[in-house]
């Protein structure tokens, strides 16, 4: 039977695909006629001087065709945010467990911005330099307007993103107790088995390691002024806290997802964390490999491919786990949104939350088979056939009822 076109209109997927190709054609023709007047006119100022060293920042044939293939990315990854942002903002608002609508709002928030962010801020670094300021103005500017947006949004994301993972591995470390018959989670063990403190420990060595370098390779010049020395040393102690910071996420979110039972979730988790650490790291030698290399076309070009197109792949990838991430939040027997009612019960003060929660962990358990095979568009009608077809079971989350499909996953 052939599907109604306002059906398939209805889908979210087929939402994102069709704004997103809205997005990135506008995108596209906006770089190709009113950007690239701008490039035409860095290729005048640049072929009218001749300084010494040359700086060569005139385009030729094959450099050009290589900006238009950045120019094709990046487009299409601010249509992508475009259809994201607006696809997935008429869902995310409406998920009923309040813990999770917190977390999946940030990070929605979070990735349409880091998407739509970067076609104008790879644009910029190209074009800054028809200002006519002076290469450390020019590096305050990008620093401060891009590059920390880029840290910002990685420090949300992975605040969020390990939260999420934390709510998966408290109904698994719950689910081991009971099993083993004993304290078997090393947050609440002996303090040398508690992995937050090992990655304390790690982010400590890896910023003292972190800031000589940073001033090795940016050193403070004779040549600066005051206030763009005090851009220089806050810059660099910012970003040597991030990539610490980095190291620190990854060896944690490790180690938790590793205490995770199998699952398609587990890989979703390991992913998206992957994703995150490394923009987290990238942001420690991005500004050098700017200011550290000579100033030609060659160059710019060897950077936009070799740093900003695997940023842009990252940014992609997580668009595409946060969205499983929604549909997950959007399916009560998922795994996820029964430890979030847990996690939510828990927080009330139910002094017999172990107890009441024993039949809640089962069900996390076989939900957890199915871990990011759930869509949003099904969820609902996926909930009301089991009540029809399938027992049903009435299990307290402290001291609240809640229904659970046994026989799920």
């Amino acid at each position: 039977m052939r599907i109604p076109l306002y059906k398939q209109l209805s889908k979210l997927r087929v939402q994102i695909v069709l704004l997103s190709l809205v997005g990135w054609a506008v995108a596209l023709s906006i770089d190709r006629t009113y950007v690239e007047e701008y490039r035409d006119e860095s290729d005048r100022i640049f072929s009218s001087i001749t300084p010494e060293p040359k700086l060569d920042m005139v385009r030729t044939k094959n450099q050009n065709a290589a900006l238009i293939i950045l120019s094709i990315f990046e487009t299409c990854l601010f249509g992508l945010g475009l259809g994201f942002l607006v696809a997935v903002g008429f869902r995310v608002f409406k998920i009923k467990n309040s813990m999770l609508r917190k977390r999946m709002i940030w990070c929605w928030a979070v990735i349409s911005f880091f998407m739509m962010e970067w076609w104008p801020h790879s644009t910029t670094h190209f074009l800054i330099l028809t200002t006519g300021n002076n290469p450390v103005e020019n590096y305050i500017t990008m620093e401060a307007t891009f590059h920390w947006t880029i840290t910002a949004c990685s420090v949300i994301l992975g605040y969020f993103q390990y939260d999420l993972i934390k709510l998966m591995y408290e109904v698994a470390m719950m689910r081991a107790k009971m099993k083993e018959g004993r304290e078997v989670d090393p947050l609440k063990q002996e303090w040398y088995k508690n992995f937050y403190y090992h990655g304390i420990g790690i982010g400590i060595i890896v910023f003292a390691i972190c800031v000589p370098v940073a001033f090795h390779y940016q050193p403070l010049t004779p040549e600066l002024v005051t206030y763009q020395r005090f851009f220089y040393v806050t810059f660099h102690l910012v970003n040597s806290a991030v990539v610490a910071l980095g190291f620190t996420f990854a060896y944690v979110a490790l180690r938790t997802i590793l205490l995770l039972p199998p699952s398609p979730g587990k890989k979703v988790s390991i992913i998206s964390s992957i994703a995150i650490t490394f923009l987290f790291v990238i942001q420690y030698p991005h500004p050098f490999v700017h200011t550290n290399n000579p100033l030609t076309m060659n160059n710019t070009v060897a950077i936009d491919f070799g740093v900003h197109i695997p940023i842009v792949f990252a940014t992609g990838i997580l668009a595409f786990y946060q969205f499983r991430m929604l549909e997950l939040a959007t399916d009560e027997k998922s795994s996820l949104s029964v430890a979030a009612q847990m996690r939510r019960k828990s927080n009330s003060g139910s002094g017999s939350q172990n107890a009441s929660n024993v039949g809640s962990v089962k069900s996390a358990e076989n939900a957890s088979a199915s871990f990011g095979a759930s869509s949003i568009e099904s969820s609902t009608s996926k909930n009301s056939s089991a009540q029809d077809n399938s027992p049903i079971e009435m299990k307290k989350i402290g001291g609240d009822e809640v229904t659970i499909d046994i026989n799920d996953g």
